[in-house]
């Protein structure tokens, strides 16, 4: 799903994996063949041990600490970047996806994997209540611990949902926003661009 929203593989080709966890984005890109550099960055030194072992046989992939409200990365970098069940953590929606837009090369790619808010008031609450429920017994079934997933459903309680990150991805500058909503809204899969080179071409293409 996410590997076919990806543009062109070039042979300089830079991903930024936000968010990266234990590295199930790198994992799921090499699977797939793909063969661009790739930099994972997470706040959690233990995400961060367990993507390093996972990824220890890869070539071309990276991983560093840092901050989704204070990302360390510099401008035209990447070709993509990927953010998975991060959006919800964000301080700044607006202020993140700018420095999404300045981090990619003209004709990068955003592409963001995220519950999201189901617009139908009934079906969200049961959405939540169906994530409340599953995520404690889950929670209690693998860790022992009740509450291990209920940050799930107090960040999309906060979270504005999928029209803000839609108006957000616009108002940085991004191009060709698409929203594409799955099982009634609690899934979202969002794709944006950034505006090519004056020709209409990507960098290093």
């Amino acid at each position: 799903m996410v590997i076919d929203l990806l543009p062109p593989e070039t042979e300089r080709a830079w991903i930024l994996d936000l968010a990266t966890g234990t590295a199930a984005f790198p994992d799921l890109l090499r699977r797939a063949g793909r063969r661009a550099s790739i930099l994972g960055i997470d706040r959690s030194q233990a995400m961060l041990a367990r993507a390093r072992v996972k990824c220890a046989a890869m070539e071309r992939v990276h991983f560093a600490r840092g901050d989704l409200n204070s990302l360390p990365v510099a401008g035209g970098t990447f070709d993509v970047v990927l953010l998975g069940y991060g959006l919800r953590y964000l301080d700044d929606l607006l202020g993140t996806m700018a420095v999404v837009h300045r981090a990619l090369r003209p004709g990068g790619v955003f592409i963001s994997l995220d519950f999201g808010l189901p617009p139908s008031p009934w079906h969200r609450r049961l959405c939540l209540a169906y994530l409340y429920v599953f995520g404690t017994l889950w929670g209690f079934l693998l860790h022992g611990k009740l509450d291990t997933y209920w940050h799930i459903v107090e960040s999309l309680r906060a979270y504005p949902g999928q029209r803000a990150l839609e108006r957000a991805l616009v108002e940085a500058g991004f191009e060709r926003v698409a929203i594409a909503e799955q099982l009634g809204g609690i899934s979202v899969l969002a794709r944006a661009e950034k505006r090519g080179d004056a020709d209409g071409t990507a960098a290093g293409r």
